[in-house]
């Protein structure tokens, strides 16, 4: 590296910086400034303002596409220096930008698909924990109980960046808490550099449960408690089999990142019965889905939102404590035998037997059995219950990965005049269930979650 002084900081070369490296840079300095870069005889600038990439030029190209192309070089120069245009053709935010970026690079460089009726196939994982004790059990886990290939393990973010770059395993477990690199830390990277499934592993309490919930905006598939106990092993292990039966099934490049929420202003306490309700349901991928969906909720005080998740037990306590910080509907835990209040929404997990019924003319929401555990989500009859004391007021969201028997339910649904919202297939995690959702065509429309709240809110 050679460095030349200069009045205000210091020109030079470094060897072996990427291009994410420099852009992500310079979108957090914040300062206007102007990126040259040349590869053999091809020249890309791009321009950042306000934390964003503004504008890009390549040739006769400018914007997003340009960008992409300059992002697409593997080597070269650059020189960054302080400077501004009026010139803006890129609106997307930048962390999209590189996510897009790293994945249109993936799709050129990916090997021919396997064959899956080759034989059986151990899924392949990378564990990520500084813990020996930990580790060791999750190779324990894993080999001797899931069926599944450990390829590497690492003691904290960098290691396992390093490990990406030279393998693709099928899972990733991540450990939220590490040195040298923090588990948020290494999770924006592997999501912009090497996109792959990752779950979560935390210790749940109230410290950590609102960092835990803002790290599911990166796109990670699920997040799981850290083991304390048998049964807790027990858990995690039938969890994560679960999701290693559909990890091949997953499209992490449709996944992009949630917007960091804003703090909702106060809001009034419920009080009256609801006139509207919306049922969310969700499977894998849904958890990431819902950060888009639930802050941007309009709302109404004659509308309850009904929110049902495939999520790993205890989850849903610390998800209804961190979107009640950021939507206008107060937000709590779903439990047995409760009014459904206009203005609030409810969360839980998505199993149990659970109906709509009228009780002196107010909607409640009923459990035919006290312990739901375990018990697979009788989605049918909460649909078609709904539909009867709702009727075209009710509209229901499928997001990723929602697995359920719905074809009855939906029936009801649309019968009534009620409204089903399909997730796009093309935006989702695991879009195989809705692609099946969607041949019955029972659906209103087809949205990216993003879009969702906004049709809600002129159906509301």
């Amino acid at each position: 590296m050679k460095n030349h002084a200069v009045k205000n900081g210091f020109v030079g070369e470094i060897e072996g910086l990427g291009l994410v490296d420099i852009v992500q840079f310079a979108c957090l300095s914040g300062d206007d400034r102007k990126l040259s870069v040349l590869s053999e005889d091809n020249l890309g600038v791009l321009y950042f303002a306000d934390n964003e990439i503004i504008h890009a030029e390549f040739g006769e190209l400018t914007g997003e596409e340009a960008f992409y192309r300059i992002m697409s070089w593997s080597s070269g120069t650059f020189s960054m220096i302080f400077a501004k245009t009026n010139q803006r053709s890129i609106d997307s935010s930048w962390n999209f930008l590189l996510l897009e970026a790293a994945r249109r690079i993936d799709e050129q460089n990916k090997p021919a698909a396997v064959n899956k009726d080759s034989g059986p196939y151990l899924p392949k994982v990378l564990v990520v924990d500084d813990s020996r004790f930990f580790t060791k059990a999750f190779v324990k886990l894993f080999e001797d109980q899931i069926q599944a290939k450990v390829i590497g393990t690492a003691t904290n973010g960098k290691e396992a960046l390093k490990f990406l770059e030279m393998q693709t395993p099928d899972l990733v477990t991540l450990d939220m808490t590490m040195p040298v690199m923090s588990g948020d830390v290494a999770l924006k990277h592997i999501m912009i550099r090497s996109p792959a499934p990752v779950v979560l592993v935390s210790n749940f309490n109230e410290q950590l449960s609102s960092r835990m919930m803002d790290f599911l905006r990166y796109g990670p598939v699920d997040v799981v408690a850290k083991p304390v106990s048998p049964d807790s092993w027990r858990l995690i292990s039938e969890r994560l089999q679960y999701i290693l039966m559909n990890v091949r099934e997953f499209c992490v490049d449709n996944v992009s990142r949630a917007k960091s929420p804003k703090l909702a202003e106060e809001k009034s306490v419920p009080s009256r019965p609801a006139e509207q309700l919306v049922i969310i349901l969700g499977g894998l991928g849904g958890i990431l889905e819902l950060q888009k969906i639930i802050p941007a909720l309009v709302r109404s005080d004659k509308t309850a939102v009904m929110v049902l998740q495939n999520m790993y037990p205890g989850i849903d306590r610390h998800l209804a404590s961190y979107f009640d910080a950021y939507t206008p509907y107060a937000v709590t835990c779903l439990d047995a035998d409760e009014a459904l209040l206009g203005g609030q929404c409810r969360i839980g997990n998505c199993h149990g037997r659970r109906q709509i019924v009228l009780r002196q003319g107010a909607p409640l929401l009923s459990v035919k059995e006290n312990n739901m555990n375990g018990i697979s989500l009788d989605a049918d009859n909460l649909l078609h219950s709904a539909a009867e004391v709702f009727g075209a007021k009710l509209s229901v969201v499928l997001l990723s990965g929602v697995d359920v028997d719905l074809k009855l339910g939906m029936e009801a649904v649309v019968s009534k005049g009620g409204m089903i919202i399909l997730q796009e297939p093309e935006s989702s995690l695991l879009p195989g269930p809705l692609e099946a959702i969607k041949s019955l065509g029972f659906e209103e429309c087809c949205l990216k979650p993003e879009d969702i709240p906004a049709f809600l809110a002129g159906r509301i």
